[in-house]
């Protein structure tokens, strides 16, 4: 028996900065998250998600990162 891993990625525009910190760029990684303030969802850095993300998971985030060719990946959450 042979299983296949379902790969994800991000559709539409990957965010070019954070949308907690717009001086941080978004160039490698990011995470699509809910934060710990106002439970409101951004697209965060990983250092603006260590401090204001609630961790990943179903209901908590996802974590991207940016392949060979452009797409982004979702690689945890």
């Amino acid at each position: 028996m042979s299983t296949t891993k379902h790969e994800v990625h991000w559709v539409g525009d990957a965010p070019t900065r954070c949308d907690w910190n717009t001086r941080h760029k978004i160039t490698k990684t990011f995470v699509d998250g809910r934060t710990r303030r106002s439970g409101s969802w951004a697209n965060m850095c990983l250092d603006c998600h260590r401090e204001h993300g609630i961790g990943l998971g179903i209901g908590r985030g996802q974590q991207y990162q940016k392949q060979l060719g452009g797409r982004w990946l979702k690689i945890a959450g």
